[in-house]
């Protein structure tokens, strides 16, 4: 009976983790992950980014990773996610304003997986969560550094579905 239990325990234990995580520092401009989802799928990211000048358009808007009065030294200029040989389409609202990167992960889930970036630096940090279906990016998920439990910004997308025939 207890080696049961203990193996229940043990079950539910490791359903909570990530099915695998990869993970890099963001010291490039350039980095990129790969992965396969649990059904074989090959994922394959790269994330850009590129500096930012106070007289980018965005200058005076508010950035992650950066506060009202400095801004972030670099922002995400590009997420390219492919998942087998279709190219999922990531709105530039779910990285945008994701300044001065330092480190990208890839966790794998049930079905689809999440990209997660965190940045900024000690008062400016910020963990963003992108979660993605095997085809589509479903939610964005940005908290502070300092308050982790508190969820500063949330986004839900929507799209049709390819096999929708409207």
């Amino acid at each position: 009976m207890i080696i049961r239990l203990l193996f229940i325990a043990i079950i539910i234990l490791f359903s909570a983790l990530p099915l695998s995580a990869s993970g890099e520092e963001f010291k490039k401009d350039i980095i990129k992950l790969s992965d396969r989802l649990t059904d074989g799928t090959p994922i394959k990211i790269e994330i850009r980014k590129s500096n930012i000048s106070s007289q980018s358009l965005y200058s005076h808007a508010f950035m992650w990773g950066g506060d009202e009065i400095t801004m972030p030294k670099k922002v995400i200029t590009g997420l390219d996610v492919l998942s087998g040989t279709e190219k999922i389409y990531v709105p530039l609202s779910a990285y945008s304003d994701l300044g001065d990167p330092r480190q990208v992960s890839l966790e794998r889930k049930q079905k689809g997986f999440q990209l997660i970036i965190q940045g900024g630096d000690a008062a400016s940090s910020y963990k963003g969560v992108l979660v993605f279906s095997n085809e589509n990016i479903e939610s964005r998920k940005v908290t502070h550094g300092e308050f982790p439990d508190e969820v500063w910004e949330e986004t839900r997308y929507s799209f049709i579905s390819k096999t929708d025939e409207r």
